[in-house]
């Protein structure tokens, strides 16, 4: 081979060529950020709109459906979620992977446009944004002190978080547990009522007279000046001399009517930690961000802040948690099993190679390979994340394997007297098809991961990649700096060994021989009955996929124990925010004395859902309960979890969740349904009905549904005969009473270069007993009661009508209970709720599932290609049809161990899983492609096909027992460790254990079995490999 012959006759040259390499690859090193996963855009648009005063229900026929309707036929949208909430309509469009989010939110922005004027007149504009789910929160701190809350707040909105938004890569920053302050007019309606005037009319005096006008330019001699027209108000006192009206000829000023006050907007959300009040910020980076940068410089920034004692007096500044302590730690655990596998490997090739000259000819393959892989990731603009890892600590061991084919033959070579050099060329130019048949069965099984048209496929193409890389790589060093390394330092006659060494040396010799001369009695003997034997090998198989696999189950993705979790609690929807924060102190509490507890961030007012998705309600909170490492505690994660389910079962009239937070920020159930329908009645109904049932299974837990009971609403219906009379529109009645009941806001305030919104609303401590009094104002300016023009009605409204491609649903969420893979429970679910539903209403999955669902079709399609390429490479090297044909059943062979192995260690069948198994097609044919080859040799020095076969095998069977065992042992860090983000490896890394063990015992015996079963003698004139 031109490589080889080249490394051995210019060896400084081909060095140097690979020094610089290495360099290139250290130099990049530092140069690869740190991240959870890789950087993959994903087009979604968010439309939101404000309708004040709107119920769910009036929001879903006048606003939702007509929005529906404009942007529903986009070229490219994948799912329209609608969310009708009070007061607000909430959608998100998700498009279809590839489809550039900036053009779909000017399709959106185009087709909004048009239907603007059907709208109420009273809703606002819509609000149209691109949303990055990249953005996501990845730091928490928390502002605490011992001044007032609003005193806190106000620090954090317009000087701390000033100070955090201005560092490279942080896009916002979020902030929770107080309100910003206003200027509060509060009036009282009992004077405005003696002195014959109305809240409209207050409303229109402030209105006139708090105003800001350019009214222009003027010259005065070569200048230009500006002229504006300024009548804001400039303090309380000015603000509280505008007269408002006459009674019995005397001026009316609105300080003799109201109260004016800074006061903080009415709280609809508190935050703790630890129990202490404060105020949370939470740091969002930009989608195309590196998190771990990020979270060191703001990290920085929060220290010198501290440090530098730049906080008011009394207040502290407390890191709360952040994903880079995760991803840091699960990068450090996958470079410990990487070099630990590199150790092992090295080992075991020692135990073999008898001396350390050839182990570390072997072993330097694996660094250097590894190394030089980090500039083309650079270049390609990867990070260290868990799929480029995943690539890097599963090609450990099978980076050796080219150097042990190579190495092996050499030896041979040296053996049969020729010097260093010679031996370096001829046998590494020997070997060169069948180590570059086995490199490229590794590479091609990736070029269909690369081409997967699903979300899951964009995040394996920089493992595909990665993978590629390594192996390309240690192709060439096996080639180039394996043959320079061996012409050097193996000679004829090797050092005597110490005594230590040399008893093991006999006694793994002895070891070896026993193996081996049993293995190669068995084989001889199964040749003998290979019927039998293929038999056995078929019922093996059906064994595997119709007993074991159904008993492995699948999920989408393994749980990462993070050390976090969030628990949602929800009160009944008529709790005050006092109520809730009552109740959710003494949960608080209660978790914080739970074991392996750090701390405890709170949040009562909203909670995160699913991508792009919250909730908002005084009744519900969210408890972030930061747990010890798992490295540095006893419990599991789902030990944890079920402790803090039993700690909370007692809680009443609550509905408690307990869920690990998710890549994207906030947390959500593995399994997602919604059940279709037009009535809504009956869809919460089925959703009730289909949760309770499927709680008495067993089989999940965290059971919940999206159906709430309504939340106390008072309609007024006004008397329009009355309001005719008066010529009084019913729209301008709406208007007022949210002026007169929630406030509305007339113009702002300015002090120093801050700015206040004004909001004029009644007196806080009167209450429902006012409304009947709420005075109006005829067109003559006769005051008028509430009550008079019309009927107050106590009632109840939906929390908020969910909606999915134009379709009212209803939703029911649960996560498997142990030991139940995800898609078993979609198989329970479906059997469960189906016979539930009437006729024309329907079931369908969201969430994970659905996700699922598409990765695994994505893999099946994949899997049947790689096979299928894997094949054709095979053929073109070889020149023959049938000898791929029968190296190709190795293929089978894994899967068999594959199963088994995860049906062991008790580990669902996931996208890892299959990973694993696609991996395991480029490697399981590299032991039958050598059998092959040296087969072909044997053949052509004259031996009969059956004697031929079993040469061959016994030829081969010591570099396939250590290339399997190097690469098992080069795995086994990555699948056995207990470190952090170790769950993901230990998925793929069993898998491709369990398949490489099964798929080596195996071939040794069914592929001389097969070839000898079906091997014939050709007829004459004709091919004999045509025949076989």
């Amino acid at each position: 081979m031109f490589l080889s012959h080249a490394s051995v006759v210019r060896p400084i040259a081909m060095t140097c060529l690979i020094i610089v390499l290495v360099l290139f690859g250290l130099s990049s090193y530092d140069k690869i950020g740190l991240d959870s996963f890789p950087d993959v855009e994903i087009p979604y648009v968010t439309v939101t709109t404000v309708y004040p005063g709107a119920s769910p229900a009036e929001i879903e026929v006048d606003v939702a459906k007509r929005l529906e309707d404009a942007v529903g036929t986009i070229n490219g949208l994948k799912t329209m979620k609608t969310t009708c909430m009070e007061n607000v309509c909430q959608i998100l469009l998700e498009f279809q992977l590839g489809e550039s989010v900036d053009i779909a939110a000017m399709d959106v922005r185009e087709r909004i446009d048009k239907v603007k004027k059907d709208l109420p007149a009273a809703a606002e504009a819509p609000e149209i944004l691109k949303f990055d789910p990249n953005a996501t929160p990845v730091i928490t701190i928390m502002l605490t002190g011992d001044l007032p809350i609003d005193s806190i707040y106000d620090y954090a909105d317009e000087t701390l978080a000033n100070k955090l938004s201005t560092i490279s890569g942080v896009a916002e920053v979020q902030i929770a547990g107080g309100e910003q302050l206003e200027l509060r007019v509060t009036l009282d309606t009992e004077k405005l009522s003696a002195c014959g005037l109305s809240v409209v009319q207050v409303l229109k005096k402030l209105g006139d007279a708090n105003v800001k006008v350019p009214v222009g330019r003027i010259r005065q001699g070569i200048q230009e000046i500006n002229v504006t027209y300024d009548s804001e108000f400039k303090d309380f006192a000015d603000l509280g001399s505008l007269e408002i009206g006459t009674f019995q000829k005397r001026r009316i000023y609105l300080r003799d009517v109201a109260k004016i006050s800074m006061e903080s907007e009415e709280k609809r959300s508190l935050a703790f930690y630890d129990g202490q009040p404060g105020v949370i910020l939470k740091i969002v980076k930009k989608g195309d961000s590196n998190a771990v940068r990020v979270i060191d410089s703001v990290r920085a920034e929060v220290e010198r802040i501290n440090r530098d004692r730049e906080l008011p007096s009394g207040m502290k500044l407390q890191w709360v948690r952040d994903s880079g302590s995760f991803i840091k730690a699960s990068v450090d655990d996958a470079w410990s099993s990487i070099v630990i596998g590199v150790i092992l490997t090295a080992a075991i090739l020692f135990a073999f190679l008898h001396e350390v000259r050839s182990t570390f000819i072997v072993a330097v393959s694996m660094p250097v390979s590894i190394v030089v892989s980090f500039w083309v990731m650079q270049m390609c603009g990867f990070t260290f994340n868990m799929f480029t890892l995943l690539a890097l600590g599963t090609s450990v061991g099978t980076l050796v394997t080219n150097s042990i084919v190579v190495i092996e033959n050499i030896a041979k070579k040296l053996d049969q007297g020729m010097d260093p050099k010679t031996a370096s060329d001829i046998g590494a130019g020997e070997v060169a098809v069948p180590v570059f048949a086995s490199a490229m069965t590794n590479v091609v099984v990736f070029g269909p991961i690369a081409m997967m048209t699903s979300l899951v496929g964009r995040f394996l193409v920089p493992f595909a990649i990665t993978m590629t890389i390594a192996t390309l790589v240690s192709l060439f060093v096996s080639f180039t700096l394996t043959p320079i390394l061996a012409s050097i330092m193996l000679r004829k006659e090797l050092p005597e060994p110490n005594p230590l060494l040399k008893v093991f040396n006999r006694w793994w010799d002895a070891g070896y021989g026993f193996i081996a001369g049993w293995f190669n009695r068995s084989v001889h003997l199964v040749c003998r009955h290979g019927v039998v034997t293929i038999l056995l090998a078929l019922a093996l198989f059906l064994f595997s996929v119709l007993w074991v696999a159904p008993r492995v189950g699948m999920t989408f993705v393994p749980e990462d124990d993070q050390g976090e979790f969030i628990i949602k609690l929800e009160f009944p929807t008529d709790y005050s925010l006092e109520s809730t924060l009552s109740r959710t102190l003494q949960v608080e509490k209660q978790v914080r004395q739970l074991p392996a507890v750090l701390s405890t961030a709170t949040v009562i007012g909203k909670v995160q859902g699913t991508v792009g998705q919250a909730s908002e309600g005084v009744y519900l909170a969210e408890i972030t309960v930061v747990c010890k490492p798992k490295t540095e505690r006893l419990q599991t994660l789902d030990e944890l979890r079920d402790m803090f389910r039993e700690a909370l079962k007692p809680l009443s009239n609550c509905i408690v969740t307990v869920n690990i937070p998710s890549s994207a920020g906030g947390s959500s159930a593995q399994l997602e349904l919604e059940i279709v329908g037009s009535d809504l009645n009956t869809i919460e109904q089925v959703a009730n009905t289909a949760a309770n049932n499927l709680k008495l299974t067993g089989k999940a837990r965290d059971v919940d549904t999206s159906v709430r009971v309504g939340k106390p609403e008072i309609k007024v219906v006004p008397h329009r005969a009355v309001l005719q009379n008066l010529d009084l529109p019913s729209s301008t009645i709406g208007t007022l009473l949210r002026g007169s009941v929630e406030g509305l806001k007339q113009g702002t305030y300015k002090r120093g270069a801050r700015s206040f919104d004004i909001r004029v609303k009644l007196d806080e401590k009167k209450g429902y007993e006012q409304l009947p009094a709420l005075a109006f104002s005829s067109k003559e300016g006769k005051p008028l009661a509430l009550n008079a023009i019309s009927t107050l009605q106590p009632s109840t409204m939906p929390i908020q009508i969910n909606r999915t491609d134009r379709e009212r649903v209803a939703k029911v969420y649960a996560n498997p209970a142990p030991k139940i893979g995800l898609q078993d429970l979609v198989t329970i679910v479906t059997d469960t709720v189906n016979p539930l539903l009437p006729p024309g209403y329907k079931i369908r999955f969201g969430g994970q599932v659905t996700s699922m669902t598409e990765a695994f079709a994505d893999f099946a399609q994949a899997i049947v290609f790689a096979i299928v390429l894997t094949y054709l490479l095979i053929a073109a090297i070889m020149e023959s049809w049938t000898r791929p044909f029968l190296i190709m059943f190795t293929v089978p062979l894994a899967l068999i161990g594959m199963e088994l192995a995860l049906l062991w260690a008790g580990i669902p069948l996931s996208i890892f899983g299959l990973l694993g198994f696609v991996m395991l097609i480029g490697i399981v044919v590299n032991n039958a492609i050598l059998i092959m080859d040296d087969l072909a040799a044997q053949k052509a020095a004259g031996l009969p096909p059956r004697e031929a076969m079993l040469a061959a095998v016994g030829n081969k069977f010591r570099p396939i027992l250590m290339t399997s065992i190097a690469a098992v042992l080069g795995i086994v860090p990555m699948a056995f460790g207990a470190g952090i983000g170790s769950e993901t490896r230990a998925s793929c890394g069993i898998a491709v254990i369990g398949g490489l063990v099964s798929s080596t015992i195996l071939a040794l015996y069914v592929i001389p079995a097969l070839y000898i079963l079906f091997c014939r003698k050709p007829k004459k004139n004709e091919p004999e490999e045509s025949k076989k």
